[in-house]
């Protein structure tokens, strides 16, 4: 772009944009792990991991209990959205921790007295959203 195109440019739209455009190049496209990452979708309980680790601790057991209680008395189904890895990571690595984690609440949540067709599973991988990396959020299916 020559000095004169720059020149309209800037008059036109102001230097505050034009910074942006700027920084995101001239193809005007922003890809996936430079956009910023929107807020995390609402929870009924978010369960967090240790990086690489799918055990649940006591703490996330507790929790789980107590929510599982809670919810054995009402109607609905739950959807347990787990993650693992940076953000945006849908390797088969990064999806296969997050199903093991997936599968842990599970299996926390039915012996607790969930019934199994009651929950639905998802295994991300990475997060898409600002939310911890190393988590599964049990919120309601289809909520």
């Amino acid at each position: 772009m020559t000095g004169r195109h720059w020149k309209n440019l800037r008059a036109r739209l102001g230097a505050p944009l034009l910074v942006v455009l700027f920084a995101i190049g001239m193809s005007g496209n922003i890809s996936a792990a430079e956009a910023p990452l929107s807020p995390p979708k609402p929870a009924l309980l978010r369960i967090e991991f240790s990086e690489n680790e799918s055990a649940l601790g006591q703490t996330a057991r507790e929790n789980i209990e107590a929510f599982s209680s809670d919810f054995a008395r009402k109607s609905g189904r739950l959807e347990l959205r787990a993650y693992a890895g940076p953000p945006h990571d849908t390797s088969s690595t990064a999806r296969r921790l997050a199903l093991r984690r997936a599968l842990s609440v599970r299996r926390e949540l039915i012996d607790h007295g969930i019934v199994a067709e009651r929950i639905q599973v998802r295994a991300l991988g990475g997060t898409s959203d600002s939310g911890p990396p190393d988590r599964v959020d049990i919120g309601l299916y289809g909520g």
